[in-house]
């Protein structure tokens, strides 16, 4: 939008940093080096810190209700922080966890889908009720999943796919 060019100055590659847009118009913004930015509708950072969970920062952020969900490959963890404090308040995955190298995240009503680097697959969770929902397996690696006027898709190691 209009406010692209003064968020991009934040970071030196805005093409390679995340960002949600929050239910107010903010946007949040995590760049590639970590730095985390909470960024008003006219293009100013109001907040910046970092988003790090056990020294790591999260590969990917979506936002669902009240909450920026974050998924961090080497813990194998997706994490939910209060928009308002930007405290973690709960943690899905772990040791035994569904998740593989999580890294992206795409929230459809209820549904997270979260893209697993480490074992080719998309893994579905309820964020209402943290039920797990099933999971599609690729032959390859997946990068990042998407789904748009109905039909899906899913980004591999050698291209952009439909399923």
């Amino acid at each position: 939008g209009a406010s692209y060019q003064k968020s991009s100055q934040l970071c030196t590659n805005y093409v390679k940093s995340r960002t949600a847009e929050l239910p107010s118009g903010m946007l949040y913004m995590i760049t590639e080096d970590g730095k985390a930015y909470l960024i008003d509708n006219n293009g100013m950072p109001i907040w910046s810190g970092t988003l790090n969970y056990k020294g790591e920062s999260p590969a990917d952020i979506a936002v669902y209700k009240n909450g920026l969900w974050a998924c961090y490959r080497n813990e194998n963890a997706l994490l939910r922080y209060n928009l308002n404090t930007m405290r973690m308040e709960l943690r899905i995955g772990g040791k035994n966890s569904p998740f593989d190298k999580p890294c992206d995240i795409f929230i459809e009503d209820s549904t997270a889908t979260v893209c697993n680097g480490g074992n080719n697959k998309i893994v579905r969770i309820d964020l209402d009720s943290y039920v797990f929902k099933g999971s599609d397996e690729f032959s390859e690696k997946v990068y990042s999943y998407v789904k748009f006027n109905g039909s899906q898709y899913v980004l591999l190691e050698s291209g952009l796919y439909t399923f």
